[in-house]
C-alpha cells in the first residue's frame, strides 16, 4: 500500500491547460454630448427687432387701415362722377329762352275834308308786343363743355384723396420709426427723451386729423 502511494505521487501530472486571459470588460461610455449651438448675432437681431416690431403694432391699426380712413376722408364718388358728365350732356336738350315786351305808342294826325266837314284830329294807336323765343345748342349733345370742368373736379379729387393717403401712410412709419429708436435707444437725458415723445405724438396727432382719429380709437387702454 505504501509502495502505490509513492508510484502515485512520483507519477508525472498533466500541465494545467493555459487560458488566454478574458479581455478587459468595458465600460460603455455616453456619446459625447453635441455642442448646442449659438444662434449667430444676425438671427438674434432678426428675432429681437420682430419682437419689438409686435410689440409696437399691438392695439395699434395696421397700415392698410390707416389708407383706407384717409382716402375715406375725401369722398370720390365715381357714380356722381359720371353723374355729371351725363347732366352735363343732356343740359343741351333744355332750350335757351328770351322773352320781349314792347309797347308802342303810335299818333296818327289826320287831316282833311269829310263831305262839308274839315276834319283834323289825332289818331292815337297804342300797341303791345310779346314775344317769346326758344333755342337748341344741339352740338352740345355730342360734347359740352361742362364735361371738361366735371373732369377736372373729379381729377382734382382723385389727386387730392392719393396725397392724402400718401401723407398719411408717411407719418404712419415715420412714427413707427421714432418709436423703435426710443425703445432700442433711449437716450439719457429728459429734455431729449421728451423732446422725442413730443416728436412722436405731434405724428399721431397729425395722423388722426387725416383718418378721422383712427389712431386714437384703435388704441388699447
Amino acid at each position: 500500500m505504501l509502495l502505490l502511494l509513492l508510484f502515485l505521487a512520483a507519477a508525472p501530472r498533466p500541465a494545467p491547460e493555459l487560458r488566454p486571459d478574458p479581455a478587459p470588460r468595458r465600460e460603455p461610455q455616453a456619446e459625447p454630448r453635441a455642442a448646442e449651438a449659438t444662434p449667430p448675432p444676425t438671427a438674434v437681431a432678426a428675432a429681437r427687432s420682430a419682437h419689438l416690431l409686435a410689440v409696437l403694432a399691438d392695439g395699434e391699426p395696421t397700415v392698410e387701415e390707416v389708407q383706407r380712413a384717409a382716402a375715406a376722408r375725401v369722398r370720390v364718388d365715381d357714380g356722381a362722377m359720371d353723374s355729371w358728365e351725363r347732366r352735363a350732356r343732356a343740359a343741351a336738350w333744355l332750350p335757351r329762352l328770351s322773352i320781349e315786351y314792347r309797347h308802342d305808342e303810335r299818333a296818327t294826325r289826320v287831316v282833311g275834308l269829310n263831305g262839308n266837314v274839315e276834319s283834323d284830329y289825332v289818331r292815337l294807336s297804342p300797341g303791345d308786343q310779346v314775344a317769346v323765343r326758344a333755342a337748341w345748342d344741339l352740338d352740345r349733345l355730342v360734347f359740352a363743355p361742362e364735361e371738361l370742368r366735371a373732369a377736372a373736379t373729379a381729377a382734382q379729387l382723385v389727386r387730392r384723396r392719393e396725397e392724402v393717403v400718401e401723407r398719411a401712410t408717411r407719418l404712419y412709419f415715420e412714427r413707427r420709426r421714432l418709436r423703435l429708436r426710443l425703445a432700442l435707444s433711449p437716450p439719457d437725458g429728459a429734455l431729449e427723451r421728451a423732446e422725442r415723445e413730443i416728436a412722436i405724438d405731434a405724428a399721431g396727432a397729425e395722423l388722426d386729423a387725416l383718418t378721422g382719429g383712427l389712431l386714437s380709437r384703435g388704441r388699447v387702454p
